[in-house]
């Protein structure tokens, strides 16, 4: 890997990485530090900006913006995408490479819409959130890891970041889970110029993989990949697939 480091060491010069709900910008840095020069890598506070900006995920992707000029390359996970999309739209006269990981225009299930949550799940998670936030964490953990053959071993290594997220305001969790209840993006809205890249993993069992085929249905121009027996987590669960994809397509 460290040829193509040294690649993309010139290749882009400002990577920023957004990161998931339940989780912290460290839950990046791994895959970052193996593929990346460190020093050409922003990793937000993705909670506080959401907090700053009072939910308002189109004013916190502006405030990164502002925060951090000239990015060339974002990758996005998640709920994290949410904001992806929105650095899309605010650079639409200046396009820039963006990997979206486990990306869907809406976590939550409505009359038109099968995939995702349905309110009873979140409004368990703020209860649990509430009660015994590192239980909740937890379990949300395993929900990201669904059916995965290797679950127990990749469930130790999520639980590491937990004491990350047990330090960002429950407030800001809030919030977060209020944009993740709330925002819907139309599938059919895209910046042209944009070659996106969208990995999605077939055993995800919180972004359905046939997003995907929707995902390329509506934006021919992307390039849309599954991985096989992989989960919501991808660049940890499958991280040589994934890395191999990020060869041949950024």
């Amino acid at each position: 890997m460290a040829n193509y480091k040294d690649k993309n060491k010139e290749k882009y010069k400002k990577i920023l990485f957004i990161p998931g709900w339940g989780f912290c910008n460290e839950i990046w840095k791994k895959f970052a530090s193996e593929f990346f020069d460190l020093n050409n890598c922003i990793f937000i506070d993705f909670y506080e900006y959401l907090y700053n900006a009072n939910g308002d995920i189109k004013v916190a992707a502006n405030e990164v913006l502002n925060d951090y000029k000239d990015i060339d390359l974002v990758f996005s996970w998640s709920l994290g995408c949410f904001m992806a999309k929105e650095i899309e739209y605010l650079l639409v006269k200046n396009p820039i490479k963006i990997v979206y990981v486990a990306y869907t225009p809406n976590f939550m299930q409505t009359d038109s819409w099968n995939f995702g949550f349905n309110i009873k799940t979140i409004n368990k998670l703020r209860l649990e959130l509430e009660k015994d936030r590192e239980k909740a964490l937890k379990n949300f953990y395993l929900l990201i890891l669904g059916i995965h053959k290797n679950k127990n071993f990749f469930y130790k290594i999520m639980l590491e970041h937990i004491d990350y997220v047990m330090k960002v305001n429950l407030k800001k969790l809030y919030i977060a889970l209020d944009v993740l209840q709330t925002c819907s993006y139309n599938l059919s809205l895209h910046n042209e110029k944009n070659k996106n890249l969208y990995i999605y993993g077939k055993e995800d069992s919180i972004v359905s993989s046939n997003i995907a085929h929707l995902v390329e249905k509506n934006e021919p121009s992307a390039k849309v990949i599954t991985i096989i027996n992989s989960s919501h987590i991808p660049f940890l669960t499958n991280e040589e697939e994934f890395a191999e994809i990020l060869r041949k397509n950024i």
